[in-house]
């Protein structure tokens, strides 16, 4: 690569995983449980749930918190570790993923997993994903700094720890591009919908890993 050794962090759902692991959980197990709960339908329940994430907003640390969102719902007794766990089987990693965390790695760069994802969501795909052998630091903004990506600061931590040739790569245009490139970390956006993209935006990883080589 262009610039030698570099520390590439990465977001995680809809960069490295598909959506099918967390869709499962919030738009369709936790509004199972609340139809459940509330003697109502599922598309009833479905748009209750909906219509409560958007009220909170992915700026804000309780979007991310399944306890927060049981507790909403007064649904007592759940085990929100437990609960995850049972769609786990649902995770799916796009397939460039491997190749290109591989090929990173055997160049000697170093790789972060920084995720809004809370800790728990972010393990079960850790693991599931078999992506633990790739990354030397693994963060849940949400859990373990306890804010979230829309926060440049969380960005100025994370270049402080990983040092200045930081690069960013993920899916959110506010979160994984414009937020860190307003602190000066090089970043670039994935966007694998090709109704969606947009200039500059990258149809794949191994669009990002090309770009990288050549800058």
């Amino acid at each position: 690569m262009g610039r030698g050794r570099l520390s590439v962090s990465f977001d995680l759902d809809g960069t490295l995983t598909t959506s099918s692991f967390v869709d499962s959980v919030w738009l369709e197990g936790l509004p199972s449980l609340v139809a459940e709960k509330r003697g109502i339908g599922f598309p009833e329940a479905l748009r209750l749930c909906i219509e409560a994430y958007n009220g909170v907003g992915d700026d804000s640390l309780l979007w991310y918190r399944l306890p927060h969102w049981l507790d909403h719902f007064g649904l007592d007794g759940v085990d929100p570790e437990a609960f995850i766990r049972g769609y786990a089987h649902r995770l799916e990693l796009f397939d460039d993923v491997l190749p290109v965390l591989d090929t990173l790695r055997g160049q000697g760069h170093e790789l972060i997993l920084f995720s809004n994802a809370a800790r728990h969501f972010l393990d079960v795909e850790v693991s599931k994903g078999g992506l633990e052998p790739f990354f030397t630091t693994m963060i849940s903004v949400s859990d373990d700094w306890g804010t979230v990506k829309s926060d440049p600061a969380a960005f100025v931590r994370l270049k402080g720890m990983a040092g200045p040739d930081l690069v960013h790569v993920g899916d959110h245009a506010k979160f994984d591009f414009m937020v860190p490139r307003s602190v000066g970390i090089p970043s670039y956006l994935v966007c694998r919908d090709p109704a969606a993209r947009t200039n500059g935006s990258l149809a794949s990883l191994h669009e990002f890993l090309a770009a990288v080589g050549r800058s």
